[in-house]
């Protein structure tokens, strides 16, 4: 048994929940799959998968033997791909998944110096704040802002943000500058809300976290189109840093409760450890890492 193999096959599985899947990965059948994972276990002398008709998941065995090989592989694939990188320009195709407004804020503008050093690269790109299955819907790599679910998925934290409480200085005038979280069920406050969120914002004053589950008279799941409607006088918005700091600065929007503080936001590019994408992945990452994001305005 070629362990390295073995223990590659197993990680696919855990991965994708499927030996079907996980041979394609590997470019092998589905019988071989099966018998490099059982002669895993054999040499281990313990159960890693827990298999029914229905289900593959990982044992508890299963669960810390995946999360020590799997760095490992990671690493093994970056310096391959160091290597290739080295005598091969980048091919191929490379799918993206990006938050809406963020990407047309800040990767759009920058897009199309990427895919001109990469002329041999097809990139496909989808703006959207859906959450999309990397595994299954074969993406190579998304941008995620917030808190990370996928614990199947290689992350590296590119930015952080922070949410604030905006306004425009006519509503204000004429419904009063809220002192407390409180002073919100007399405002008209615009939402956000993103496929599966629950509408509720959280403030922290004085070590406490308040938090107070919104009602509103409009729902969004557009951030640019909330900025709007908050520079149209209609109301309080909360809303990520780089997407108010020109009005801010302008003086379009003021911020209200800044004492109230909420938590920072991380953005992540995340990606699925396959074989023959780490180049293009890395280069991807690279070339995002140079847009020197660091705290998104």
């Amino acid at each position: 048994m070629d362990k390295l193999n073995a223990i590659s096959v197993f990680c696919r599985v855990i991965e994708t929940q499927s030996f079907t899947q996980a041979a394609a990965l590997e470019n092998i059948s589905v019988a071989m799959a099966s018998k490099l994972v059982a002669q895993l276990e054999e040499q281990l002398k313990t159960r890693l998968l827990q298999r029914t008709t229905r289900k593959i998941a990982p044992t508890e065995a299963g669960l810390v033997y995946y999360q020590r090989c799997h760095p490992i592989l990671v690493e093994l694939e970056e310096a391959d791909s160091s290597i290739s990188d080295l005598s091969s320009s980048l091919q191929g195709n490379i799918v993206v998944s990006i938050p809406m407004d963020f990407g047309l804020r800040f990767i759009a503008p920058v897009l199309p110096s990427f895919i001109k050093a990469n002329p041999n690269l097809h990139v496909e790109v989808e703006f959207s704040d859906r959450r999309v299955d990397l595994m299954s819907e074969g993406y190579d790599i998304a941008l995620r802002i917030g808190a990370l679910q996928d614990s199947t998925l290689v992350a590296k934290k590119l930015a952080t943000t922070t949410m604030h409480f905006v306004a425009s200085p006519k509503y204000l005038t004429e419904y009063g500058i809220p002192k407390q979280p409180e002073d919100l069920e007399h405002h008209h406050c615009l939402l956000y809300k993103a496929i599966g969120n629950q509408i509720y914002w959280e403030f922290a004053h004085n070590g406490k976290v308040q938090r107070i589950k919104m009602r509103s008279r409009m729902i969004c799941n557009n951030g640019l189109t909330l900025v709007q409607m908050a520079k149209d006088d209609l109301g309080i918005i909360n809303s990520p840093r780089f997407l108010v700091e020109k009005e801010l600065k302008s003086g379009e929007l003021i911020e209200v409760l800044p004492e109230y503080k909420q938590q920072r936001l991380d953005l992540h590019a995340v990606y699925p450890h396959r074989r023959h994408l780490a180049a293009k992945v890395k280069a991807f990452i690279k070339f995002l890492s140079q847009l020197n994001l660091g705290e998104m305005a």
